[in-house]
């Protein structure tokens, strides 16, 4: 049976590594296929470009709202690409958005790589933002598609979508949708194909060839290794239980199908995988990376999932504002999906010099990265020559036209337009606030930013992600004050709503007066008494000269110090004669009475230094140790005399 089991393991181990190889040879060659340079010349590049330059490529940013922002930035960073949301849509015709796409690639010294979330339902930007009108089910769900023309129209209508993108300036869809949910009503439920793991393989290795026909577009699988039936990471922390091996069998087959179809590009989600990385986040794990390479042999390019996102956020608060930038590059992405360049590039390059990143793993990056762009048809020689960053911050920006006849009026496919407040709720140490709402339109979904600003100061404090079904959470930092909190979209046809965020309050001593009075009492009735003590063994005289002397040598040392902030007694005669009480009393007797001499020494054992007293403590102890010392200096001459 034995021997049946390990045969069985090793026909299993071989198909899967003969498969590996498969998925590795296809996808290579897919990124490899020469179009308008050579191999020599990517690697030419990549071996001059400066450190910075090469990291720049690495990004896909948000585009930002400011047209001339746009143009400063992806020259100023050599920015490897652009995501397009609604905001970005809205307002234009389909000519106008082209000749905005077409701006950003003429600023770009390696042209860009323009990404977009087309899945299809209520992840459809071109239409949900109105800049395309709606037709059938061509901008459906691919379950939807699926259910009502079968595998031949979900086949079509990506073949159309590719082509459709292409002529709007985008080259890279972040879909097919590669997960698999089995439960009803979960945050990925509605975007999955849902026909089972091996279904969804068998969709996935002809849709993938349908998005990248004519190397139009590059396609994307998503969310590696399978969301399943986690929850919605753009507003929070999300996990998955399943084992490796659990994963390997389930939500990894489809991801395999895709590889094998060649498919360009995989991205990373933010689920933490327990049983996998504990700690990291996928997107920031190399153990999750280590599937993509080591286990498969993929070598398309691997990004991340927008790093703005809840998960991310909260995860680099709760490890010391880490930089997420830099946990992505080492987890072993290609591309990082997020808006913080400026400061990303700076710590990345850090990052290298210090010897943290092998500067050979930026180095495959951008190869990757421009095989990719080179197979898509957007690379010339004269791409990979540098040029300096050129400046465009000139305000002269043409004013697009906001109307648009290619569609309806967008605020009627947005609904009512609308922010909800459901509440703010707060940390246990009533340090942090979280502001829970929710828009109107549910397909905001991932495109839409929610702005907190200060509604007296008109200072921004923060921004979060619109999660599934329009549900967002803000988190702030609490002040010493109440915070009037203004809540916008980056769509202005929301309107502004405004809450409250209580102030910090600060934990007050409980003060007990009856209890200090007792108190006080208590510690003046126990100097009194000690004091008496010390009145007591004034008259205690000292057997010799030698003991006289050292006496007299001590009083000197405590009498200097008894004012600094602790004074440690190392005499052994004299240090037995210390009494130490735990407030902070301390009284200094000199006594060779056994009696004395035992109290004084367990005093000792618990108390090797005299703590900082107050000023009538000073004055007794050293008033105790001017009588001893005089007493005994004058019993000393008595018996000299006689």
């Amino acid at each position: 049976m034995k021997i049946k089991r390990a045969f069985t393991s090793v026909i299993a181990g071989f198909s899967i590594a003969v498969g590996c190889l498969a998925i590795n040879n296809l996808s290579a060659n897919a990124a490899t296929t020469q179009n308008g340079v050579t191999n020599d010349q990517i690697n030419q590049y990549v071996n001059n470009a400066t450190l910075e330059q090469k990291v720049g490529q690495m990004y896909v940013s948000r585009t930002p709202q400011d047209p001339n922002q746009v143009k400063n930035d992806v020259s100023k960073y050599n920015l490897g690409g652009l995501i397009v949301y609604d905001a970005d849509m809205k307002g234009l015709t389909q000519q106008q958005f082209k000749d905005k796409m077409k701006s950003f690639q003429d600023s770009a010294q390696t042209p860009l790589l323009v990404g977009v979330d087309q899945e299809g339902g209520l992840v459809s930007r071109l239409t949900h933002s109105g800049l395309v009108q709606q037709n059938g089910n061509q901008f459906a769900f691919p379950r939807k598609q699926y259910e009502e023309g079968g595998m031949k129209e979900v086949v079509d209508d990506a073949e159309k979508n590719a082509t459709l993108l292409r002529s709007l300036g985008i080259n890279w869809n972040y879909a097919p949708d590669a997960d698999y949910s089995t439960k009803p009503g979960t945050f990925m439920w509605d975007r999955t194909f849902g026909q089972g793991y091996q279904q969804t393989a068998a969709y996935l290795s002809k849709v993938v060839p349908a998005w990248q026909h004519d190397n139009l577009v590059a396609s994307t699988l998503k969310h590696f290794p399978g969301y399943g039936d986690a929850a919605d990471t753009h507003t929070g922390f999300a996990e998955n239980s399943k084992s490796l091996t659990e994963l390997e069998n389930q939500d990894m087959v489809p991801f395999k199908a895709g590889m094998k179809a060649g498919a360009d590009s995989v991205m990373v989600t933010h689920v933490i995988y327990n049983k996998i990385d504990p700690e990291y986040p996928a997107s920031l794990s190399p153990k999750i990376n280590s599937l993509i390479r080591n286990n498969c042999n993929y070598n398309g390019v691997i990004v991340t999932d927008a790093l703005e996102m809840g998960a991310i956020t909260d995860f680099a608060k709760e490890h010391g504002n880490a930089s997420v930038d830099v946990l992505a590059v080492k987890a072993g992405n290609d591309m990082i999906m997020t808006t913080d360049y400026a400061t990303g590039i700076k710590e990345i390059v850090s990052a290298v010099k210090a010897g943290e990143i092998p500067e050979s793993q930026i180095n495959a990056s951008v190869t990757r990265i421009l095989q990719l762009k080179n197979k898509l048809g957007l690379l010339k020689p004269e791409n990979l020559m540098f040029r300096k960053p050129t400046n465009n911050n000139n305000n002269t920006s043409t004013v697009i036209n906001p109307g648009n006849t290619d569609h309806k009026n967008p605020s009627v496919i947005s609904g009512n337009n609308s922010i909800t407040i459901s509440g703010v709720t707060y940390n246990n140490d009533k340090k942090v606030a979280f502001i829970n709402g929710k828009v109107s339109d549910p397909a905001t979904e991932g495109s839409m930013i929610m702005t907190a600003t200060n509604a007296n100061t008109g200072k921004k404090i923060t921004t979060a992600v619109v999660g599934g079904k329009g549900v967002f959470a803000i988190e702030l930092p609490m002040t010493n004050e109440v915070q009037n909190v203004k809540i916008t979209s980056d769509d202005d046809s929301y309107a502004a709503v405004t809450t409250k965020v209580e102030a910090i309050k600060a934990d007050k001593p409980v003060v007990n007066t009856d209890q200090n009075n007792k108190q006080n009492s208590s510690t003046e009735k126990q100097t009194n008494k000690q004091n008496n003590s010390v009145k007591d063994e004034v008259n205690i005289t000292l057997n010799t000269e030698k003991q006289a002397n050292s006496a007299k040598k001590n009083t000197q040392v405590v009498s200097k110090n008894i004012n600094s902030e602790k004074t440690t007694v190392t005499n052994p005669v004299y240090k037995s004669a210390i009494k130490t009480n735990y407030q902070g009393k301390n009284v200094i007797t000199i006594s060779h009475n056994s009696a004395a001499h035992a109290v004084a020494q367990k005093s000792n054992n618990n108390a090797k230094v005299l703590p900082k007293t107050g000023t009538k403590e000073n004055i007794v102890a050293l008033f105790g140790l001017a009588i001893t010392s005089t007493t005994a200096l004058f019993g000393l001459a008595l018996r000299k005399k006689n």
